[in-house]
């Protein structure tokens, strides 16, 4: 009988401290985990090696072949900066994926996207594509080539490009996506469609094909306005105002200044910022490394009056092209109760 208590209690004990030793190593995934977490937009040095240690303590707590691991896997691999050395990881979170999975199996399709959506915010674009594109492969042979997550994908694949400058690719990428997601009614895919116009409009800006980017730059503003002050509205906005200015066609560009102004609340003193910037054009010589500051009041429709430059600006071709540049800049005026009003005292410095 002793000797059966004897090994009941020695249980028990190996029993509490293989717990406590879980609780002290998960503690210490934890405190990585979250260091990554914090760490991770700011301080890239820092969030790496946090995310090198969780990465490997989650592997020895939830097992190599976890889904857990796999994303620990990508977090530590796009903080890499060796596209070899990140490739290593990711192949291995892909390869977990397909252990959980299955090869060829449909539920691959989420992680792929997954994995090119956090490789683009890292600015991975090559890698990005190449996961976009196994995704795309996978969902056309399970959902067909008109399914609209094909075209979800699509869409993602031409704002990348679009984004690094690969205009043909991109343009191709777009137009797929559009017609695809026009087929569909759900609201994920009209969501989709919006954002492919704005996509749209803004290859034909990056072509200075201003004409031609203004219809479906309209035509994703009539969905975006439900938010008004959304990100995504605002740069719509911005778009537009690109375009008309552009074009010389500066009372059309009025209304979207006003729209941003209206969702923007600004303190008294304080300065704006232009929505739409002319170059300075003209200038026969380098001027000196110090900025120069103009000053001027901007008026309630957004545009530039009685603009000051220094003084000691003796040059006349420079006075004259600073004060051209600066008289064809747009902003978004200042909102009081509800009503434009004029801004004086603004400044912008010209480098």
């Amino acid at each position: 009988m002793k000797k059966f208590f004897l090994k009941l209690i020695l249980g028990l004990l190996v029993s509490c401290f293989s717990l406590a030793q879980s609780t002290i190593e998960m503690d210490e995934f934890n405190a990585a985990y979250f260091q990554y977490g914090e760490a991770k937009d700011t301080k890239p040095d820092v969030a790496r090696e946090a995310a090198r240690r969780a990465y490997e303590m989650g592997k020895e707590l939830f097992g190599a072949e976890s889904e857990r691991s796999a994303m620990l896997a990508v977090n530590y691999a796009t903080l890499l900066e060796n596209e070899t050395d990140a490739r290593y990881y990711l192949d291995e979170a892909v390869e977990t994926y397909q252990s959980v999975f299955g090869f060829d199996s449909e539920r691959m399709i989420d992680p792929l996207i997954s994995l090119g959506s956090r490789l683009s915010d890292r600015e991975k674009f090559d890698l990005s594509e190449e996961y976009y594109l196994r995704a795309l492969q996978l969902t056309e042979r399970h959902f067909g080539l008109d399914s609209s997550k094909a075209g979800y994908i699509e869409l993602e694949i031409g704002a990348l490009q679009l984004r690094i400058g690969r205009l043909d690719a991109s343009w191709e990428h777009l137009q797929k996506a559009r017609q695809t997601l026009a087929r569909y009614s759900d609201v994920g895919s009209r969501s989709g469609l919006t954002r492919a116009y704005l996509l749209i409009g803004e290859y034909h800006l990056a072509r200075q094909n201003y004409r031609g980017a203004i219809d479906p730059l309209l035509l994703s503003l009539r969905d975006f306005n439900i938010y008004p002050s959304a990100d995504i509205t605002v740069r719509n906005h911005v778009d537009l105002i690109r375009a008309y200015e552009n074009l010389n066609e500066s009372d059309s560009a009025t209304g979207h200044c006003l729209a941003i102004g209206a969702t923007r609340r600004l303190s008294q003193d304080e300065n704006l910022r232009p929505v739409f910037r002319a170059p300075v054009w003209g200038i026969s010589q380098k001027s000196s490394g110090d900025p120069i500051r103009v000053h001027f009041t901007v008026d309630k429709e957004g545009y530039v009056v009685d603009p000051q430059v220094p003084e000691e600006i003796a040059q006349t071709d420079l006075r004259d092209a600073l004060i051209a540049s600066i008289m064809r800049f747009r902003f978004a005026p200042r909102f009081e109760d509800g009503e434009a009003v004029e801004s004086p005292n603004q400044y912008y410095d010209f480098h």
